[in-house]
């Protein structure tokens, strides 16, 4: 299953331009919105014999809705010197043929770090998670070697393309996993 992920980065600058325009909007709303309703109000005061109310009438006669029934015809029963006739069933569902899967798809992660050390793990760990990367989305593989020791190898993603998965791992770089890379599973 493969997960989508968009990243949307903006810089302080845009992102006050982006709350300005989106407040100059909303007083735009709001005065157009106060000057359409003071004109209605001024034309009442001006001209109130033009305002006719018309009262809501409450429908009292509802017409009854009248659903017609199917009307099922009796069959024939076979006769003596008729032969008794096979019923048709109903053919049963042709299988259908699943193609083949002509390449796996694939699924990409950035690993940020591979060390034989637990503690440095459980570190990087949190500072992923400082950095909006949910245990959910950690893989941790611990790769026992016999002679040399245990290799943990600590991954974030799946991501659904490379395209994303590179720039997580720009990311990364910067956030001070200089190591980081994509993998492709």
């Amino acid at each position: 299953m493969s997960r989508s992920y968009y990243v949307i980065e903006l810089s302080a600058r845009w992102l006050t331009v982006l709350l300005v325009a989106l407040a100059l909007v909303m007083v735009l709303a709001f005065a157009l919105g106060y000057g359409a309703a003071w004109s209605v109000l001024s034309d009442e005061k001006a001209a109130p014999s033009a305002a006719v109310a018309t009262p809501f009438v409450m429908p009292t006669d509802i017409p009854e809705v009248v659903i017609p029934t199917a009307v099922v015809q009796p069959t024939a029963s076979p006769t003596a010197t008729s032969p008794p006739r096979a019923t048709p069933t109903e053919a049963p569902p042709k299988p259908t043929r699943t193609p083949a899967p002509t390449a796996a798809a694939q699924e990409f992660f950035v690993q940020v770090l591979a060390s034989s050390n637990s503690t440095s793990v459980a570190t990087a760990r949190t500072r992923l998670e400082g950095l909006g990367f949910s245990r959910e989305h950690q893989h941790l593989i611990t790769l026992a070697e016999p002679g040399t020791g245990t290799l943990y190898k600590l991954r974030v993603g799946p991501f659904p393309d490379r395209a994303s998965a590179d720039r997580v791992a720009q990311r990364m770089s910067a956030a001070g996993f200089p190591d980081s890379w994509v993998v492709a599973e």
